[in-house]
């Protein structure tokens, strides 16, 4: 049966009027929400953001990637930038807040800024609670290094991604379902991921405790396969339970991402 314990919250959505933000956080900490999920990207300085998207919207209507523009510029830049809080921001509230049993996926969309990622959950004492996810197999291995102990989760689209896709993100194929550690070591400023055909196989897969992909590409074999390495497996996104108890039945998936408070409201 799936209940609150196997309910992500995707960027905190529907919980405030904009994802992935602090008044977001708050209010599905607040709601009782057991697993949190939200996107780190990188300022032109260095800082880490929390977003999704490699760019976004000033006040005037005008893109800029977030690569591009120092951290002590957004709130200027206005628009979506002028809610967009940096991480050690979002952490601090998070170690703030009276409930303490909430896990923390923490989706790094850049990478080479591991080092400071990592810093920053150390100095609010969060460790015992993350769970670093990545599209970008760099970060994870590069995480990895740093903090063995933690625990990993691997995005990725388990069939080939469409037209669409391929459009707006660069795409990377595996080898036999094997990721090496790629050469390049900074990711920054691009939308990328891997389409591994099948379940991941190598060192990446003995790194990860989890792996994520799309709900319209899992399989009862994949899940399977997974699972017999204890390797859980999550789908995005999701609207209402009719959809997330046919999939538990179909494909016995251990977490949901979800995108509508409704689902939270309707336990």
């Amino acid at each position: 049966m799936v209940s609150l314990p196997n309910l992500i919250s995707h960027r905190f959505r529907g919980f405030a009027p904009h994802e992935n933000t602090i008044e977001g956080l708050n209010a599905a900490l607040d709601f009782g929400v057991l697993n949190l999920e939200f996107d780190i990207r990188v300022a032109k300085c260095g800082t880490p953001m929390i977003y999704h998207d490699e760019a976004a919207l000033d006040k005037t209507g005008k893109i800029h990637h977030l690569c591009d523009v120092m951290a002590e510029n957004f709130s200027a830049l206005g628009g979506v930038f002028s809610y967009m809080p940096t991480a050690q921001a979002l952490f601090a509230a998070i170690a703030k807040h009276p409930k303490k049993d909430a896990k923390l996926l923490i989706d790094i969309k850049d990478a080479g800024f591991e080092t400071e990622i990592h810093a920053l959950v150390m100095l609010n004492r969060l460790a015992s609670r993350v769970i670093y996810v990545s599209w970008v197999p760099e970060a994870l291995y590069a995480m990895h290094d740093i903090a063995p102990e933690a625990e990993y989760c691997l995005s990725h689209w388990c069939q080939s991604p469409s037209k669409k896709t391929r459009q707006v993100h660069r795409v990377f194929k595996d080898k036999m379902g094997h990721i090496k550690r790629p050469r390049r070591r900074f990711v920054h400023g691009e939308r990328s991921g891997w389409f591994v055909d099948g379940p991941l196989r190598g060192d990446l897969r003995n790194i990860v405790t989890s792996v994520c992909v799309p709900q319209a590409m899992v399989s009862r074999a994949l899940v399977d396969d997974y699972h017999k390495d204890g390797i859980e497996v999550s789908t995005f996104s999701y609207l209402d339970w009719d959809h997330i108890n046919r999939h538990k039945d179909r494909f016995n998936i251990d977490l949901y991402f979800i995108d509508n408070k409704a689902v939270f409201d309707n336990l």
